[in-house]
């Protein structure tokens, strides 16, 4: 993200405020992550850089996510408004996410979420069978009833609720079912997102995660008939202006998002911090220096190059 060049209207900051979880989900990516939190001192940083990288934009929209952000709710409770005054101050309008797994959540998060309109993304695999083979807690118990309660309770309190649905190869057949029982639990936008870095998805697992996405159009194409309805990523919006973007291919890692792990270390995205154990090259600056643009540079020779050149970009780089 260069100051010299706004191409954006809408910006995107990841605050991963920590890597600690509370469940022991087994097919998280972040395991390799070391367990830390983000101090007050290093979010006000993180989100005083994005605001300077993000000038000129007419929204920004910071994502507070984790690890389980609600292990570190005392500093969220303090970089929530702090984000809202400096964000205004620079003439951007502020939006706030919040990425849980909605097992922590109680009436002081609500408040907070009231008073700032904050929406909450709560991970939920679906139906309990499903949801409880590998999101659980470290003992290994099941916390679907728990995240079911939490949903429950922010709707009782109208606050904005997505649901994050994680599909493993092995439930790849059965999105429909889950995607209905999130209907019916009152939930009318949902985000599928199939596990990646930690299983190998196989030729017929892919099919199957295809053909389940096109019964999904067609259930929303059914259901749109009477009410909103939702279910990424069939559905896409666009967030460019004047279509200068058409030929920008490739996701939005460092293009209009940034992401701050909690040592103030910075990725293109939250996807590629948790790799960063494994393949530093993802850092591409911290709070402290900034944004190197040689790194940033080579990270968006990936990110948006098409998958041939991926192919050869990795193969040169063996």
């Amino acid at each position: 993200m260069s100051k010299s060049q706004i191409l954006h209207e809408n910006v995107y900051c990841e605050l991963i405020v920590t890597t600690k979880c509370n469940l022991s989900c087994k097919y998280c990516i972040a395991h390799d992550l070391a367990p830390m939190s983000m101090s007050l001192e290093c979010g006000k940083k993180a989100i005083e850089l994005f605001v300077y990288l993000g000038y000129g934009a007419t929204t920004i929209e910071f994502i507070i996510t984790g690890g389980e952000p609600l292990l570190n709710f005392g500093v969220i409770r303090q970089l929530v408004p702090y984000a809202e005054e400096i964000s205004r101050k620079n003439n951007m309008s502020p939006f706030f996410v919040l990425k849980t797994n909605g097992v922590l959540i109680d009436y002081n998060v609500i408040d907070l979420c009231i008073k700032y309109n904050i929406k909450f993304v709560v991970s939920i695999d679906g139906l309990k069978k499903f949801h409880d083979s590998f999101r659980v807690t470290a003992q290994e118990h099941s916390s679907h009833s728990q995240v079911v309660s939490s949903i429950n309770m922010l709707k009782e309190n109208c606050v904005k609720i997505s649901a994050s649905l994680t599909v493993h190869p092995l439930h790849a057949n059965h999105i429909m079912e889950n995607i209905n029982f999130l209907s019916k639990l009152g939930i009318d936008e949902i985000d599928i997102g199939p596990v990646y870095g930690t299983v190998h998805w196989r030729k017929n697992q892919i099919d199957a995660f295809i053909n389940s996405l096109r019964l999904c159009a067609s259930y929303i194409r059914k259901v749109n008939k009477n009410k909103f309805f939702e279910v990424s990523p069939i559905n896409h919006q666009s967030e460019h202006i004047d279509n200068k973007l058409k030929d920008n291919w490739g996701c939005k890692a460092g293009v209009n998002n940034l992401a701050f792990l909690p040592n103030g270390n910075i990725a293109g995205c939250s996807s590629l911090a948790m790799l960063s154990p494994k393949k530093p090259t993802t850092i591409i600056g911290n709070v402290e220096s900034g944004v190197d643009e040689s790194l940033l540079s080579a990270m968006l020779n990936y990110t948006q190059a098409t998958r041939d050149e991926r192919l050869y970009l990795s193969l040169i780089h063996i």
